[in-house]
């Protein structure tokens, strides 16, 4: 029987579940002579960690481009966001099926009789706690406080910020940036990257390209040359 939709209507998904965000004003990066999907790619590359530099190359646009439409767009930031959330969510369910096929793994090695395997699985469970505990030394409790050996203090916790994604859009760096550079990306207007679509082709004039150029055969002078 086919579920009516009106009963979906107040149902609440989660990000992930749900379709991408649409843009408030109908475009990622508003006013952008970049394509839409160009700016689809690169949250989805910036969701998945690649560089500022990478991504620009990608685009065809520069970095300073890229920091603009982050800055200045929170749709843009939004879309991060929520590529982001699926690759999270879709990292979980693989971790799960990795889960069970580590275990079979681990029952083949010992079923086999793997050494190495089977010591390692027993100190995982604790069959060697009894083993390791000496039996001759008496018992620190009996001991006097006077005899007992000073305990080093436990070093102090350093917690380290971690960047928060509950706030969709906000602007995911450890220290604010500077308001003054913002408003200097923001004031500039967009422009080209380097000579080709990164990473598919290379760029001759990079001293440092991403992709080697294509090989050449022994005694040839191109790709589709023959030897004589």
């Amino acid at each position: 029987m086919p579920v009516d939709p009106r009963t979906l209507k107040d149902d609440h998904f989660p990000c992930w579940a749900e379709e991408p965000p649409v843009p408030a004003d109908g475009s990622l990066v508003p006013g952008s002579q970049f394509h839409e999907e160009q700016w689809v790619m690169a949250a989805g590359m910036l969701a998945r960690g690649s560089s500022f530099l990478n991504v620009a190359r990608a685009m065809g646009c520069s970095r300073t481009t890229l920091w603009r439409a982050y800055y200045g767009s929170k749709d843009f930031r939004i879309r991060v966001w929520w590529e982001r959330e699926a690759l999270n969510r879709e990292a979980e369910l693989r971790l799960s099926s990795l889960r069970a096929l580590v275990a079979e793994q681990i029952e083949r090695l010992v079923s086999a009789g793997d050494p190495s395997t089977v010591r390692w699985l027993a100190e995982r469970l604790g069959l060697f706690a009894g083993l390791d505990t000496p039996r001759d030394l008496p018992d620190a409790k009996s001991q006097s406080p006077g005899l007992q050996p000073p305990r080093p203090e436990d070093p102090p916790a350093v917690t380290v910020p971690e960047l928060d994604d509950d706030i969709p859009g906000a602007l995911r760096e450890r220290t604010p940036p500077d308001p003054r550079a913002v408003a200097a990306i923001l004031a500039r207007p967009e422009s080209a990257g380097p000579k080709g679509v990164y990473p598919w082709t290379v760029n001759p004039d990079d001293p440092y390209p991403n992709l080697p150029p294509f090989p050449r055969l022994r005694g040839g002078a191109g790709p589709f040359t023959r030897r004589p």
